[in-house]
C-alpha cells in the first residue's frame, strides 16, 4: 500500500505540471484575436478601401473586424481613447488643429498614404460651364436662377456634403465668405445616399447642378463637370475657416479659398501597436491608389454593387502584384486562396 501510494503521489506530482503545461499551450494556440474597429464616415472610397483592408486582416491574419458608422466629430473623439482603431481615410488637412493635438499627446498615428492627390472642388456640370460662360464662383452669383430652389424659387439652390462631415461646415462658411448664400440656400443632406441622389438625379435630367464634390468617386466618372475656380489655397485663411467652424462667433469671414489637394492618409489609433502589430504593419504599407480606387468604384456602379466586400474581392483580383507587396508571404497564400473560393463575380 505504501508504495502504490508513493507511486500514485509521484505520478500526481508529474500528472499536474504536465496538465498545466498542457492548458497553457492550448489556451495560447485558441486565444482569440480582437477585433480591429474600422471608422465607416459614409462615403464610396471608405466603403471600399475599409472592404479591402477588413478582406486583407481577416483573410490574411485571422483577425475579425467590424465596421463603426460614426460622423467626423464622433471620429474625433472615439480615435483617441481606442474606442475605434482605423480610419482608413482620414482628410487630416480640414482637421488639422486637432490632428496636430492628438499626435502630439500621442494618441493617434499617421501611418502613410492611402491614395494620392484627393481633390475637393465646387462643381457644376460642364454644359452649364459652356453654355453660360461661367467659370469662378464669383460667376454663380450673376447665374442663380439657372439653380432655381424648388422648395424657395427666390433663390438658388447648393448641394453641400452629408450632415455630420467636416466639410458641410467648411463648405457653409466658404459660401458664406463668397457672398453666395444672398444667392443661393445651402442643402445639406442626412446621408451620402442622399447627396449622391441629388446630384445623380438632374444630372441624368440633363438639369443645372451646383454641388461640392470630390475624388476618387463612381459620379465623377459618370458625368462631365466642371470644377469652379477658387482663390487657391492659403493656409492662413484655411485656418481660420478651420477655427469659424469651431467657434461660430468668428463668421462671417471675409476670405475663403479652395481646398488644399492632399495625399490622404491613414490613421490609427496609436494602441492598436500593441494589439495587433501584423495588422498595422500591414496597413503602413497599403497604398491603394487613386485610380485604382476609381476603377474600382467605376466597376461597382456600373455592376451596381451595393455588397462592398465584392468590391474588395474585385480590387484583390484585379491588382495582386500591388496588395502582395503590403503582406507576409503566410498572409497572402491565406488570402488568395481566400479569392480562388471566393466564386465568380458580375
Amino acid at each position: 500500500m505504501r508504495k502504490i501510494k508513493l507511486h500514485w503521489k509521484k505520478s500526481l506530482l508529474l500528472f499536474i505540471p504536465l496538465v498545466l503545461i498542457t492548458n497553457l499551450f492550448v489556451g495560447c494556440t485558441t486565444e482569440e484575436k480582437s477585433t480591429i474597429k474600422f471608422g465607416d464616415r459614409q462615403w464610396e472610397s471608405v466603403w471600399i478601401n475599409n472592404a479591402i483592408a477588413q478582406f486583407i486582416v481577416e483573410k490574411g491574419y485571422g483577425y475579425p473586424t467590424e465596421t463603426i458608422e460614426i460622423s467626423t466629430a464622433a471620429m474625433q473623439v472615439s480615435l483617441p481613447k481606442g474606442e475605434l482603431h482605423v480610419d482608413i481615410e482620414l482628410w487630416k488637412d480640414n482637421i488639422i488643429t486637432w490632428f496636430n493635438e492628438e499626435v502630439e499627446k500621442g494618441n493617434i498615428e499617421e501611418i502613410g498614404m492611402i491614395f494620392e492627390d484627393a481633390p475637393q472642388f465646387f462643381m457644376i456640370p460642364k454644359w452649364v460651364h459652356e453654355e453660360y460662360n461661367i467659370n469662378t464662383v464669383d460667376d454663380m452669383k450673376d447665374h442663380w436662377e439657372l439653380f432655381k430652389d424648388p422648395e424657395d424659387p427666390t433663390k438658388g439652390y447648393f448641394i453641400n456634403c452629408m450632415q455630420g462631415w467636416q466639410c458641410a461646415d467648411v463648405n457653409d462658411i466658404k459660401m458664406e465668405a463668397y457672398g453666395l448664400k444672398k444667392y443661393y440656400n445651402v442643402i445639406t443632406p442626412g446621408t451620402s445616399g442622399a447627396e449622391d441622389a441629388a446630384i445623380v438625379g438632374p444630372a441624368k435630367k440633363h438639369e443645372p447642378i451646383f454641388a461640392y464634390y470630390w475624388a476618387p468617386t463612381a459620379i465623377m466618372g459618370m458625368f462631365d463637370w466642371y470644377i469652379l475656380e477658387e482663390p487657391e489655397f492659403d493656409e492662413d485663411v484655411w485656418l481660420e475657416i478651420l477655427a469659424a467652424v469651431d467657434d461660430p462667433s468668428l463668421r462671417p469671414l471675409d476670405a475663403a479659398c479652395g481646398y488644399k489637394r492632399q495625399d490622404i492618409t491613414k490613421g490609427i489609433w496609436s494602441g492598436l501597436r500593441n494589439l495587433a502589430p501584423d495588422v498595422v504593419e500591414m496597413l503602413e504599407k497599403m497604398v491603394v491608389g487613386l485610380q485604382p480606387l476609381n476603377r474600382t468604384a467605376a466597376w461597382c456602379n456600373e455592376n451596381e454593387i451595393q455588397d462592398y466586400e465584392k468590391a474588395a474581392v474585385w480590387y484583390l483580383r484585379e491588382y495582386e502584384s500591388r496588395w502582395k507587396t503590403w503582406v507576409t508571404a503566410n498572409a497572402y497564400d491565406k488570402i488568395t486562396q481566400s479569392l480562388d473560393n471566393y466564386g465568380p463575380l458580375p
